[in-house]
Formats: C-alpha cells, sequence, structure tokens
C-alpha cells in the first residue's frame, strides 16, 4: 500500500521536481567523441609518442625513469599521455574499433617492461585488450603469445596480491582470458606457443570444451557463444540512448552485433577444419584425391583452397601479410605440397620445474624432526 502511494505521487510531480530538466538536452552527456578527443589531446600535448620513438632510439629513457627527468621536472603530463593511449585502446575496444584501438597502442612496445606493466591492473587490462583486439582481427598466434605471457604470470604472482583490492578483479580477468585462449587454441591450433603450466591449467578448465568446438555443430557454436559472451568486454554504443522510447532497452545491441560477427567468422573457419584434417596426413596429394575425399568437385575444392588461405592469413600493425596456420601448402601440376612446421620440443621448463619440486620436498624432509 505504502508502495502504491509512492508511485502514485511520484506521478503527479513534475518532471524537475524529479530532478529531470525536460529542455536539457543529453547528448553531452553520452558523448564518446568526447572521451576520444579528451584521451587524444592528452597523448598530443604530453608528446609522448616522439618520447617513446626517441627512447628506442637510445636518446630518452622514461620507461626507466618512469617518465622523470634529471632535472626534477614532473612526469604527470607524460604518464597521463602515457596512459591515455591505453585508455584509447580500451574505449576503441568497446566500441568495436579494433584497428583504430592497436593503431592508438603502436607506440608502446607491448613485447617488453613498461611502465604500464608496473601496476599489475594496468598490465592485465592492457593485455586483456590487445589480446581480444587481435583475436576478432583474426590475428590468432599473436593473440595467444600475449595471453600465454600474461596467464603465466598471473599463475606466478597471484599470490603477491591476496590482500590487494583489485584482487578479485585479477581473478576474473584471468579466467575471461582463458576462455578467450581456448576460442583461439580452437580456431588456430597452435598449443607449441603455450606453456606448459599455462596449458596445463587451459584443458583443466575448457579440455572438455575445445574438444567440442572442434566439430562442426549446433553444440560446439553453443560453446563457442558460451564462452564469448563470458570473456568478451561490456560493448557500448557510439550514439546516445532514445528518450522518446524509453521502455525500448538498446543497451544490448552492440554486444549482439560484436557476438554476431564473431560467430560468423568461427562458421567460416569451422567449415575449413575438413581441409585442416586432410593436408595434416598428407605431404603430398593430388586434387581429384581430395576432392572425392571431401565429395566435391575439383573446382570447388580450390575455392576452399584459397579460402583457406585467406583465413589463415591476416594484416598485422606493420601492413605485413602474416600466417596463422601450423602448415602451408601449394599447388604444383595439380598436386598439393604440404609443408608442416616442426615445433622445437622444449625440456628445460620440464625440467626447472621438477628441479624446484625436488628441492621443495628435500626442504620438507629437513623439517622433519626424528625422534
Amino acid at each position: 500500500m505504502a508502495n502504491q502511494d509512492f508511485e502514485e505521487r511520484q506521478q503527479q510531480q513534475q518532471p524537475q521536481e524529479l530532478g529531470y530538466d525536460p529542455n536539457f538536452v543529453p547528448d553531452s552527456a553520452w558523448n564518446v567523441f568526447g572521451v576520444l578527443n579528451f584521451l587524444q589531446a592528452l597523448v598530443e600535448k604530453s608528446a609522448i609518442i616522439q618520447i617513446l620513438e626517441q627512447e628506442k632510439e637510445g636518446l630518452e629513457q622514461f620507461t626507466a625513469t618512469d617518465g622523470y627527468d634529471y632535472n626534477g621536472g614532473s612526469n604527470v603530463l607524460k604518464v597521463l599521455g602515457y596512459f591515455s593511449m591505453v585508455g584509447l585502446l580500451r574505449v576503441h575496444c568497446l566500441l568495436g574499433d579494433y584497428h583504430t584501438g592497436l593503431k592508438c597502442l603502436l607506440p608502446i612496445d607491448i613485447t617488453q617492461q613498461g611502465v604500464y606493466t608496473s601496476v599489475i591492473g594496468s598490465h592485465i587490462t592492457t593485455i586483456y585488450h590487445y589480446g581480444f583486439a587481435n583475436l576478432m582481427l583474426r590475428r590468432y598466434v599473436e593473440a595467444i603469445r600475449e595471453f600465454n605471457k600474461i596467464l603465466l604470470y598471473i599463475f606466478k604472482t597471484k599470490q603477491y596480491h591476496q590482500k590487494s583490492p583489485q584482487y578479485e578483479q585479477i581473478l576474473k580477468k584471468n579466467e575471461q582470458m582463458y576462455a578467450l585462449l581456448a576460442i583461439s587454441l580452437s580456431l588456430c591450433p597452435q598449443s607449441r606457443l603455450v606453456d606448459e603450466t599455462v596449458n596445463s591449467q587451459l584443458r583443466e578448465k575448457y579440455g572438455e570444451k575445445m574438444v567440442r568446438m572442434q566439430r562442426y555443430d549446433d553444440e560446439a557454436f553453443a560453446i563457442y557463444d558460451e564462452l564469448f559472451s563470458y570473456a568478451c568486454p561490456k560493448f557500448i554504443t557510439p550514439s546516445a540512448p532514445s528518450f522518446e522510447e524509453p521502455l525500448v532497452n538498446y543497451n544490448q545491441d552492440a554486444y549482439r552485433l560484436q557476438l554476431k560477427l564473431f560467430l560468423y567468422e568461427a562458421k567460416q573457419q569451422q567449415l575449413l577444419s575438413g581441409v585442416r584434417t586432410f593436408l595434416k596426413v598428407y605431404s603430398t596429394i593430388s586434387l581429384t584425391k581430395l576432392a572425392s575425399y571431401m565429395e566435391v568437385d575439383e573446382p570447388t575444392l580450390r575455392t576452399i583452397l584459397m579460402t583457406y588461405k585467406h583465413k589463415t592469413h591476416a594484416v598485422d600493425s606493420d601492413g605485413k601479410i602474416t600466417s596463422n596456420a601450423d602448415l602451408d601448402f601449394y599447388i604444383n601440376d595439380d598436386t598439393i605440397h604440404v609443408m608442416e612446421s616442426k615445433p622445437a620440443k622444449r625440456y628445460g621448463d620440464y625440467f626447472l620445474r621438477q628441479i624446484v619440486k625436488l628441492e621443495g620436498v628435500i626442504n620438507e624432509m629437513d623439517g622433519i624432526k626424528l625422534e
């Protein structure tokens, strides 16, 4: 009854009494271009791009000094400009403009330690958005490589951040990146790029699902949908909500669009999984024989092979075409010649882990007091 009286009084109130001015134009409150302009202005004002270029040439020591100079100058503007580039990557990822996001981060060498790695929250967020953008641009090898490095780093250091207010967020991003790594490896089987520790954790979390994701059926696509929905960032639209239709909810439109694009790409990749299966078995095979195995005619097979070539290659940040495939092939006189890359076996990590375990056992035995 009290709740009903409250609703009736609220309906009788004027808009001004409710704190809403009908003459207020809300576009400025939702204007994403204002955010992008402020971040870009900080980058330009700080001259951080030129500073990082000079650092690569050995003329600056921005990373080593955290932006301070020897004359006692402040580092505030330079660091603001530096993290504004990370902010631009995040905003562009949320908008679905992955190419521009990666272009904004290009001055920062993501393969090296930098100012962004000095705070674990910044480190994880940067690599998460960087890896996700590469995943959406079909740069699977780069995404796998960076996800592997950050997941291994979290595995080794998360125990030191248990009392940090960011600890729960660290664990959440950790789980999301394992899901993204599972997606990347299902679309681009490159297990040789993944450390044994990370691979063990991945198999424990998503091993069964990754096997099912290799199939071309509704169950596989449902798993892709599930993992993407769990691990993707919270996408936004650059336009303001419609206040003339307050009951219409558009907040999921951006997410649905990105999910649709991702699943469309995943379906195309899965259609080509049969080609990869046959190519891994043979070193040479005639077009006629492979066409009969795949139950298609020869012109269709040529189209499929060209599509496979296209889907296993991507354009990197430097504009160069790179391969995501673990095998390559060429056609000569109607015969397919397959060249499979042989990953070098790594024994060092395994022996180091066993040595650490042995030292732990020895220390425990030394601590035991015998009567």
